[in-house]
């Protein structure tokens, strides 16, 4: 029997707050006018977002002759883009105890959300929407399986032998497992993760509705996160699940993009690039803890 929403609620008490940080530089960013004083200031007191935005400027994908210690310098190297997908990254990843955290599962679940975020971001452009909106499909591409990761906060031994099994399950079938090893699904408490840390709408109807192709008919954002998703998985689905047939597009969201999801996702055959820098934010250490140079999971 699945959990009740007062249920999960009540579940949902042993996972901490979103990082008041992350949520802070969500804010700002969303400005185009973001004021780079208030965003270091904000860096600076986080010292475990300090850390890991120094072990990135500073790591070998850059190449940098001498070191950047001050914040201020790394803000304006990095760019306001990159500071807010590393704090959406690092921040979610502050909730979580290190022996809870397969680096495998965690690496596969954070690779897959960023590259459903590009894609998501890809599409919006493609359909000219603003630039504004665009990045809100890109926050919301990359939020949108956390449900997964608090699951395995939940249920580390349940949830992590599922997720071991990921390249033998059919992705469009796994909520389904879902269900029935922790009688909840990561779209489920997801939503209600996002609710609770009072992230945006659309962010969190996305976050609950991603696999569901009614609810996301309703708003171009979650068109474009639903889309997305399949992509990501088509493209990539040793590490998010078998990709089956049956997952096509819904007419009206082919009639929306003006092409199928073979179509849409031949169109994404130049990104392979940018995935690879922005993997650079996702690399696992052995022990848990983020690295600041690519190394293969």
């Amino acid at each position: 029997m699945a959990y009740s929403e007062t249920e999960l609620f009540a579940l949902m008490e042993a996972i901490p707050a979103f990082p008041h940080s992350g949520y802070r530089i969500l804010q700002l960013t969303n400005d185009i006018n973001c004021p780079p004083k208030e965003l270091v200031r904000v860096i600076e007191q986080d010292p475990i977002l300090t850390m890991h935005l120094l072990k990135l400027v500073n790591s070998e994908h850059f190449g940098l002759a001498r070191k950047i210690t001050a914040i201020k310098q790394a803000v304006v190297f990095l760019g306001i883009n990159t500071i807010k997908n590393l704090a959406l990254i690092i921040a979610p990843m502050e909730l979580l105890t290190r022996d809870k955290v397969p680096p495998r599962s965690l690496t596969d679940i954070l690779r897959h959300s960023l590259t459903t975020a590009i894609i998501a971001r890809k599409l919006a452009q493609n359909l000219g929407c603003s630039e504004n909106q665009a990045t809100d499909c890109y926050v919301a591409g990359l939020l949108h399986d956390f449900g997964k990761i608090a699951l395995y906060q939940l249920w580390p031994d349940k949830y992590g032998s599922l997720l071991g099994k990921l390249e033998t399950i059919e992705a469009h079938s796994f909520v389904d497992r879902e269900l029935q090893e922790v009688s909840t699904s990561h779209a489920a408490i997801g939503e209600l993760l996002g609710r609770q840390w009072n992230l945006p709408d659309l962010i969190v109807q996305s976050m609950g509705g991603h696999h569901n192709p009614d609810l996301c008919a309703t708003s171009p954002l979650l068109n474009c996160v639903f889309a997305a998703n399949l992509i990501a998985r088509k493209m990539d689905a040793i590490r998010s699940g078998r990709f089956s047939r049956k997952e096509i597009l819904p007419s009206a969201m082919i009639q929306h993009f003006g092409k199928d999801l073979d179509s849409l996702t031949a169109s994404m055959g130049l990104i392979a690039d940018e995935i690879d820098h922005a993997l650079l934010l996702t690399t696992i250490q052995e022990d848990g803890s983020m690295a600041s140079s690519m190394k293969q999971p």
